[in-house]
């Protein structure tokens, strides 16, 4: 009898990886640094944020001491000195008053005695009929000029300043001032004034800060225009002229104060600053 051999049952293996030869390639790729290393780096770095946080925190406190020291000199300083400026201060102001006081004084003789050139000029052309008609056309021509004073009619305009004015609105500038001038030549004006500054070819109204300035002198608010001519016409003209719309729209809409009123006789002075610097007699 023939024993058969038992079949042998296959075995099953498992299916081999495609990369198992470059498991040590994979190994080093997963795990480029080795565990030990990384635990002690980490450490290592976790140390030294804290060291640099720290010598961070020293150096802020250091800044801060350093920037609290030096405030407190500034601050002892200024105090020590602000009395000295002051004192300063107050020097200048009262010399810059002062050298206004003698400008004004030397005006004034300068007017003086340009009325007794003009008194004797006039004793001297009187002679005869020449030199009455010469006289004549010299005051014609100084009162164009400016040269000497003027009395007649005419109309007196006072402006200020908005009440609560600040320093963007209700804030008259020296273009607001130039207009009205402008304004009052265009309705007729023969010779004007602002705060006893009379106004000619060589007078310019400019701003100085916050200050308007008239022939080279401040001036402060309310500013007194004085303007010489026919009472008649000169209102209404002003009013339709550029410079009286320009006045009336602050009037309106920034609060600035302005009256006009007619006069029979107002006085505009002379400038003091025009004298007679050449003539010559001309060949009969």
């Amino acid at each position: 009898m023939t024993q058969q051999a038992p079949e042998q049952t296959p075995q099953q293996t498992t299916p081999r990886r495609v990369d198992a030869s470059m498991s040590l390639l994979n190994n080093l790729m997963a795990h480029p640094i080795d565990e030990g290393y990384a635990v002690a780096a980490k450490t290592r770095s976790g140390q030294g944020g804290k060291q640099v946080r720290s010598r961070h925190r020293v150096m802020l406190v250091v800044a801060a001491a350093v920037l609290g020291f030096l405030l407190a000199v500034a601050a002892a300083q200024n105090y020590r000195s602000a009395p000295a400026a002051e004192k300063q201060r107050n020097e200048l102001i009262d010399r810059v008053n002062q050298a206004d006081g003698r400008l004004t004084d030397l005006r004034n003789h300068q007017s003086q005695l340009a009325d007794e050139v003009r008194r004797l000029q006039a004793s001297g052309l009187s002679n005869d009929s020449a030199g009455t008609a010469l006289q004549q056309k010299l005051d014609d021509l100084e009162l164009q000029t400016g040269a000497i004073s003027v009395t007649g009619p005419g109309i007196k305009a006072v402006i200020d300043d908005a009440k609560n004015a600040d320093d963007k609105e209700g804030r008259l500038l020296d273009v607001d001032l130039q207009q009205l001038v402008n304004g009052l030549w265009t309705a007729g004006a023969e010779a004007i004034s602002v705060n006893g500054h009379r106004l000619t070819s060589l007078t310019a109204i400019r701003g100085a800060g916050s200050a308007i300035t008239v022939d080279y002198s401040s001036l402060t608010p309310p500013y007194t225009v004085l303007a010489i001519g026919d009472t008649a016409t000169i209102p209404a003209r002003f009013a339709q002229s550029s410079g009286g719309q320009w006045v009336q729209y602050l009037v309106s809409n920034f609060d600035v104060r302005m009256t006009i009123t007619t006069e029979d006789s107002l006085l505009v002075p002379a400038d003091a600053t025009i004298a007679l610097r050449y003539a010559k007699v001309r060949p009969r």
